[in-house]
């Protein structure tokens, strides 16, 4: 949450989040928490509907229910007025519960079980997003054993490098997707096969993206290939999918930002739109344009509430164990495992004292978490492993 996030205020010296008091909210109830704002989920599903429908009418919007897959959550994603995709059969049952209708569903992933792919005819869902050529065959052998067509669309890695940190780049040599060489042999064996129809193609290159010059890039690959793919199968596709990735803001940003300080992000939903929707505007409007966004929708929409729960100084040493200074430590009853981002990418999170939100934070302390891992400390501003709070 950038200090400009006009979603927090200060009230009477407490953090509000949307008007909600967070102090006394921690106050009546049991804490580590997370709070949501829907105001701000409709928001920003309303940010990339308008914004890519505006340059392209015929854009889909499937939220990627991975970021946030609370039943709540996914039922006010359904209500404000875009789909949903799945990754597994527990987010698929999720999908369902919370109202979408099978139309509304792609399922992506890189490893569907049978079962999975199963489930995902009988529900009669919109559309399989296909990882391989051995899992074409996969759902090809599914759906002629319980007599069904398949809708696929094989996910061509388009070999576009980004930004972003590396175990967020998904279209470069990576585990996801297939190799662009095979992406014609993909397609005729879809449209050679009984059982499959073939109805679009997918591309997903990483997550917060802070450019939009591999958007770029990619969606030109894309399209190049959608001609390519048609004319070697002798097909017709109806949507390309584009996915993700579109960045937020998680500190504030300079007046320029460069686009590998991927905390930082000064794009909206209208920049990537204009170069997505306005490339297959021009080059394929008969095509639909499918979206796969995920943080972009969640991620500013909620805050976690911890509480102190200890405090002590401890020595600062050197390499020899030479006391060369204190450090000043904070836990907090929150560990890692609710925020796995940080752990994983080393992510950073601004961090506020929820009871001095108008005090001036210019202390130095640790913030740790309360699991038994030493790892469970978390990542300090900038380039320092401290955070700073009221002293």
């Amino acid at each position: 949450m950038p200090a400009t996030d006009p979603l927090y205020s200060v009230c009477d010296g407490h953090l509000c989040f949307d008007g909600l008091d967070l102090v006394k909210t921690a106050d009546a109830h049991e804490t580590p928490f997370f709070v949501f704002s829907e105001r701000r989920l409709r928001d920003n599903v309303a940010a990339v509907l308008t914004s890519f429908r505006r340059t392209h009418a015929a854009t889909e919007v499937f939220y990627a229910s991975k970021a946030c897959s609370n039943r709540w959550f996914l039922g006010v994603v359904r209500d404000a007025g875009a789909g949903v995709e799945v990754n597994s059969g527990g987010e698929l049952d999720k999908a369902l519960e919370a109202g979408f209708e099978p139309g509304q569903i792609v399922f992506n992933g890189v490893a569907k079980t049978r079962d999975e792919i199963r489930r995902a005819l009988a529900a009669g869902i919109r559309a399989l997003m296909v990882d391989s050529l051995y899992e074409l065959d996969r759902i090809g052998e599914v759906a002629r054993a319980v007599d069904a067509v398949a809708p696929v669309a094989p996910r061509i890695d388009v070999h576009v490098p980004t930004l972003t940190h590396p175990g967020l780049e998904t279209a470069h040599g990576g585990k996801a997707g297939i190799d662009r060489d095979d992406a014609a042999e993909a397609f005729r064996r879809a449209a050679a096969h009984p059982g499959l129809d073939p109805v679009g193609l997918h591309l997903h290159i990483g997550s917060q993206i802070t450019s939009v010059e591999p958007y770029r890039e990619a969606i030109a690959a894309a399209l190049d290939l959608v001609a390519e793919v048609e004319g070697a199968a002798g097909v017709r596709l109806r949507f390309v999918n584009a996915g993700g990735g579109f960045a937020v803001p998680y500190r504030e940003a300079p007046v320029t930002c460069h686009p590998s300080d991927y905390f930082c992000s000064l794009l909206t939903a209208a920049d990537y739109a204009e170069v997505v929707a306005g490339a297959v505007a021009a080059r394929r409007p008969d095509l639909a344009l499918f979206l796969e966004p995920g943080r972009s929708i969640a991620a500013t929409t909620a805050v976690l509430v911890a509480r102190v729960e200890n405090e002590k100084t401890k020595g600062r040493r050197d390499g020899m164990g030479r006391r060369i200074g204190d450090e000043r430590w904070v836990t907090v009853d929150a560990g890692f495992n609710t925020l796995l981002e940080h752990t994983n990418y080393a992510w950073y999170y601004r961090t506020v004292v929820a009871s001095r939100a108008g005090e001036q934070a210019d202390a130095e302390f640790r913030l740790a978490g309360p699991l038994c891992d030493g790892g469970d400390v978390f990542a300090g501003d900038a380039d320092s492993p401290y955070r700073r709070f009221p002293a």
